[in-house]
């Protein structure tokens, strides 16, 4: 009795603590869709607890830059967030026209959960962007935004493919139902319904009504579920289950192949670089695996060379609030200074795609690497000297094929190709996904061997 009444306690405190971590990391949901679908208001409608005016007061909240207001077209990549409560309630910030560091740290410090809206481009002349986005900030989730007036684009379809590529669970809203024909949104359901359907997607689509249970279809998102949301910004009809659905996500780091565990060797995708006043250089990411405290030693690079520089972790920041510990899964910003004193780290020094590292991990810098690929459309065909844009992680960066197990590869073949990165060797690992394209996206694989260098 006393030993079943003590493995009962162990397991409920297991349990507990296992809540605790994934308290402790954010929910990403990536937000894609075509240009002008309504993405940035969305995000903004959601995070700021508000209505649009029909004419963009909510997206002027989200934007980072001033051309992108301008314009109204999202160039970067903007974070928001929601936070709920225990019970799912989600907390409103304050004032909605005050600044962002100030409304997360107001959101943040009530809530038991956060969601982190990853707000990414629409336009096909930022798709590098976007993709960078999708490869590299490892969202949980994808939510593709469609106008229900302006049905499924060309970009729309490459955003599905992309999530199904790299085998992100997503769901749909359609937005600015308001001003859409009844006849022209249910044919874009029926399309969205056909491509969902058909055997290269092998998705079910689940349309959301009044009746439906929001909470248990987040459930069904790992078996190849994918709900559809039917919502208008300007009236507020659907929001309310759309931010119940939200309310219920679960972070997928600790079921995710992609991320280690926090005993693992630290290893931070860098994604962000900032020259912060009193503070010095602060570089942004996601820790991938282990776990870093104030004062551990790190490695950033690799630079042209494929050399590294040591670092001490001067601080440590969490969704804007200062914290003494990192773990793997959590978007965190590290301020970081150089050990060698006679050296000045410069902003210059660190490019996208360098990594902050255990010194362990450096070994595995390389200039080429073997990788098994399909190649989902091309124009003609992929031989020798080929060389798209390779996105693997962060790294972002045109390699050459040096040689393949087949003469050419069409459209649909599979293979195996040897690669060089052009520029400089990067940090990969085996078994990580890479996407590469030539404009439009050409093809994915997962890397099989990499060819170290000798550091």
């Amino acid at each position: 009795m006393e030993i079943n009444s003590l493995s009962n306690g162990t397991q409920a405190s297991v349990q507990g603590s296992e809540e605790h971590k994934n308290s402790e990391i954010d929910v990403r949901v990536a937000v894609i869709g075509n240009v002008d679908s309504g993405k940035s208001t969305l995000v903004g409608v959601l995070t700021r607890c508000i209505k649009d005016d029909g004419r963009g007061s909510a997206r002027s909240l989200v934007f980072n830059y001033s051309h992108e207001q301008a314009n109204g077209r999202t160039s970067s990549i903007s974070h928001e967030i929601m936070g709920f409560t225990g019970h799912g309630q989600q907390i409103a910030p304050e004032r909605v026209t005050d600044s962002k560091k100030n409304t997360w740290e107001y959101v943040v410090s009530r809530s038991s959960r956060v969601v982190t809206f990853l707000d990414l481009c629409g336009h096909e002349k930022y798709l590098k962007t976007t993709i960078f986005g999708l490869v590299g900030l490892l969202p949980d989730y994808t939510m593709i935004v469609i106008g229900a007036n302006m049905g499924i684009t060309r970009m729309a379809k490459e955003h599905i493919g992309l999530s199904l590529a790299l085998k992100i669970p997503m769901f749909f809203v359609f937005t600015k139902i308001d001003m859409a024909p009844e006849n022209i949104y249910k044919d874009n359901i029926n399309l969205l319904k056909r491509i969902l359907a058909s055997p290269a997607a092998g998705r079910i689509a689940m349309p959301v009504d009044e009746d439906t249970d929001v909470i248990s279809l987040a459930g069904m998102m790992e078996s190849k579920g994918c709900p559809i949301f039917t919502v208008s910004n300007v009236t507020g009809q659907g929001l309310d289950k759309l931010r119940a659905f939200i309310s219920s996500l679960q972070t997928r780091t600790q079921n995710s192949s992609i991320f280690g565990t926090i005993n693992q060797p630290a290893e931070m995708l860098i994604d962000g670089i900032y020259m912060v006043t009193g503070v010095g250089l602060v570089v942004s990411g996601i820790l991938k695996s282990g776990t870093v405290s104030v004062n551990d030693t790190l490695y950033l690079g690799p630079d042209s060379t494929g050399g590294y520089k040591q670092v001490s972790v001067k601080s440590i920041h969490k969704l804007r609030i200062s914290v003494d510990k990192a773990i793997a899964g959590q978007s965190v910003c590290f301020g970081i200074r150089i050990h060698n004193k006679k050296e000045q780290l410069k902003r210059s020094f660190i490019k996208k795609g360098m990594v902050l590292v255990s010194k362990s991990l450096c070994a595995e810098t390389s200039w080429e690497f073997d990788a098994e690929v399909v190649i989902l459309h091309h124009a003609t065909t992929i031989k020798e000297k080929y060389q798209p844009i390779i996105h693997a992680g962060v790294v972002r960066q045109a390699a050459s094929v040096i040689n393949m197990t087949k003469e050419l590869l069409r459209p649909g073949d599979q293979g195996l190709i040897h690669f060089r990165f052009t520029y400089h060797p990067e940090l990969i690992h085996p078994g990580m996904n890479i996407l590469f394209r030539e404009g439009r996206t050409k093809g994915l694989g997962v890397i099989s061997q990499i060819y170290p260098i000798n550091n």
